[in-house]
């Protein structure tokens, strides 16, 4: 039993990864309307969260002109998408006894990992567009280094969070949680 149960597992795990790799191949071909179904969630959660309003430029990005600032393809987080629906997905499946609830458990993985991004995305954008209209430079911690350092720890915190709460929701033992 327990060797099926690990097959399982093993299946479970390699058919998330490969559709993480159908996802990955996806994007790293994928223009601007091919993403609109990340970014334009992402954008109305930035516009409630800053205030700032964002016009839709087509077929290249959503614009706001009077903060002179741009979401584009590169802005997306499919890449963190991908990361939080593999580490719920291929970390969490052995807590699932049955293959329906471990196919249930990959469903639901995708369903938490695009929520996730598009909260995340929002509040890194968020801090990047302050960033932005506040000219914010540290020592060598130039205007593109805070962007891409502050969207880092913001997909950092996000990450564990949403791994953490997948692991109380599930029941995985208390130490995967830390």
């Amino acid at each position: 039993m327990i060797g099926r149960d690990r097959a399982a597992n093993v299946a479970c795990a390699a058919f998330a990864l490969g559709l993480a790799w159908g996802l990955k191949s996806f994007y790293s071909r994928a223009g601007f309307d091919e993403l609109l179904w990340v970014l334009a969630p992402t954008t109305r959660l930035v516009e409630w969260l800053t205030g700032a309003s964002f016009e839709l430029e087509a077929g290249r990005a959503f614009l706001s002109r009077d903060r002179l600032y741009e979401i584009v393809p590169a802005c997306a987080g499919v890449n963190f998408l991908i990361a939080a629906f593999c580490s719920l997905a291929c970390g969490l499946v052995h807590t699932q006894p049955t293959l329906p609830s471990r196919l249930a458990l990959i469903a639901a993985s995708a369903l938490a990992a695009y929520a996730a991004t598009v909260l995340a995305n929002a509040v890194r954008i968020a801090i990047a567009l302050r960033l932005h209209d506040a000219g914010a430079w540290i020592g060598p911690l130039t205007p593109e280094r805070l962007h891409t350092a502050a969207g880092a720890a913001v997909y950092f915190v996000f990450l564990c969070a949403l791994f953490a709460l997948g692991a109380r929701l599930t029941g995985a033992r208390h130490e995967l949680a830390l």
